[in-house]
């Protein structure tokens, strides 16, 4: 056994690594393990490996529009490693709760705030080192091994997503103060995560579907603006493994993270200092608030969904589930304004199904946090109000903001099609009573402290998949051919009934 010496940092990050991965695998984390692996194994035997054959012994030319296709690719996967590395350097840096001692020991910040980073890029890069894996390993065994290279890119991407994350989250915390860093953080996340949806859908507002965009991306691609010797096409040869661009590759995103630990160490210290300050002692200015007559005037109901309210609003983790969903309706707005290329019943059966769906997709998300993540349900089990209108405040309350967001939509998609807006209405509250019930059947009241680091069950999350489809699939063909939809609503009921008899709630109120 290999023992290394306490306060090095090789020492250090072992014990970061073992942290991260116990939280990511849970108590069961060797069985999963040997999951994943069977799965991959037998995607590489039955699907890469016949892919790796077919094209052994054949060389691999890189042109200039391959290079700009791979710029591409390795563009769209930054943004979705900044996203993911965005959210855990406010995590891993800031809120993990246990910064306080180790700033307290003998340990250096740098080494500190190093190790974090380190464990931060590790995360996105064995992801998608997995994902590349099975089609890698075979290709390397029949003729390429030239290839393990996409391993070194991979690597100094995530090195890079993670020096501008972190960046990126110490200035803002600079900027706006750690609470804000927190929400802003998610916020840019989700943005860095979408950006692709956003571009695609960007085809929507030209007249010709982006066919003048591709045109123009092609032109640009040729000549020397991505060859041999273009920084532009450096990437696509490193991934393939020439040893040169490979090398510039690899230093550049070393130099990059070298620069930052260096260069924000002792503000890294200073920001975690301020960071646990604003989490303890009391919060002026809030009193006089909180203690404002007339607070608690009206029901009980009434105050249950004005607290509720109050907890949505201050959940960053939630603007971010928002956020998506609501770049996702950006899309759908585009289609039911601008549908010359469909005929009217088609695309308005396309708007109002995908409307049903997000609708589903986003009250199971507010619903699921509003009655799982409970911080004090033995408080609610001794107060005077009984459980049952409790759950029913929460489940009002996390509709409300759904039928705000998707109400203009439906008005909207009446200019297209009443009959089509009136289907809307009736399936997005069929799929959102749906998912609402799901989670009421599955309830387990956890803190959210603890909620956001286990996130859902698996089961929740597949039955608020299927029947948001189910739900969605009778709306559009309510519209197309309304004796098929209820082939959908069957399965959607029957999908209710038997999560029903599965449901097991862990009601502590």
């Amino acid at each position: 056994m290999i023992t290394l010496p306490p306060g090095s940092l090789p020492w250090l990050l072992a014990h970061e690594l073992r942290l991260t991965w116990r939280e990511a695998t849970g108590k069961r984390g060797a069985v999963r393990t040997v999951i994943v692996l069977c799965v991959f194994g037998a995607l590489a035997i039955s699907i890469c490996a016949p892919i790796a054959l077919a094209l052994a012994g054949q060389t691999l030319t890189i042109t200039p529009l391959l290079a700009a296709e791979v710029d591409g690719a390795l563009l769209i996967l930054f943004n979705l490693m900044l996203s993911q590395t965005l959210i855990g350097a406010t995590t891993a840096l800031y809120t993990r709760g246990d910064m306080d001692l180790l700033l307290s020991s003998p340990l250096s910040g740098r080494k500190v705030l190093a190790v974090r980073a380190i464990a931060l890029a590790l995360s996105p890069f064995l992801l998608y080192a997995a994902l590349v894996t099975p089609f890698l390993l075979p290709a390397a065994a029949t003729g390429h091994p030239q290839w393990l290279a996409a391993y070194g890119v991979l690597a100094a991407l995530a090195l890079f997503a993670t020096t501008v994350g972190v960046g990126l989250a110490m200035a803002l915390f600079a900027a706006i103060g750690p609470r804000a860093t927190r929400t802003v953080a998610q916020v840019l996340a989700a943005i860095a995560g979408a950006s692709l949806y956003l571009a695609f859908q960007a085809r929507n507002l030209s007249s010709d579907n982006g066919a003048g965009a591709v045109r123009w991306l092609m032109a640009f691609a040729t000549g020397d603006r991505f060859g041999p010797a273009s920084p532009l096409g450096w990437p696509s040869r490193a991934l393939v493994g020439e040893p040169l661009p490979l090398l510039i590759v690899a230093t550049a995103s070393g130099l990059a993270f070298a620069a930052l630990i260096t260069g924000l160490g002792r503000r890294f210290v200073a920001n975690a200092g301020l960071s646990a300050a604003s989490d303890v002692g009391p919060r002026v200015g809030r009193s006089k608030t909180l203690a404002a007559p007339g607070r608690f005037a009206g029901s009980p109901f009434t105050a249950i969904v004005r607290k509720e309210w109050r907890l949505l609003r201050r959940d960053p983790t939630l603007l971010t589930q928002v956020l998506v969903r609501l770049l996702a309706m950006s899309g759908v707005a585009f289609a039911l304004f601008r549908h010359s290329d469909l005929a009217a019943a088609v695309a308005a059966a396309r708007a109002a199904g995908v409307l049903t769906f997000i609708a589903g997709q986003l009250a199971g998300s507010l619903v699921w946090i509003a009655i799982s993540a409970e911080d004090a349900p033995e408080l609610i089990a001794c107060s005077p109000i009984a459980g049952g209108l409790v759950r029913r405040a929460k489940v009002a309350a996390a509709l409300a903001p759904v039928a705000i967001l998707i109400a203009p939509l439906i008005v909207g998609l009446a200019w297209l099609s009443p009959w089509a807006s009136g289907v809307a209405i009736v399936s997005t509250m069929l799929a959102a009573i749906s998912t609402s019930l799901l989670n009421l059947w599955f309830e387990k009241p956890t803190p959210r402290s603890a909620f956001r680091r286990r996130g859902g069950s698996v089961v929740v999350s597949l039955g608020e998949l299927g029947l948001s489809v189910c739900w969605a699939l009778a709306a559009a063909l309510a519209i197309l051919a309304p004796i098929w939809a209820l082939a959908p609503v069957a399965v959607g009921l029957g999908m209710l009934a038997l999560f029903r008899w599965l449901g097991d709630p862990e009601r502590l109120y």
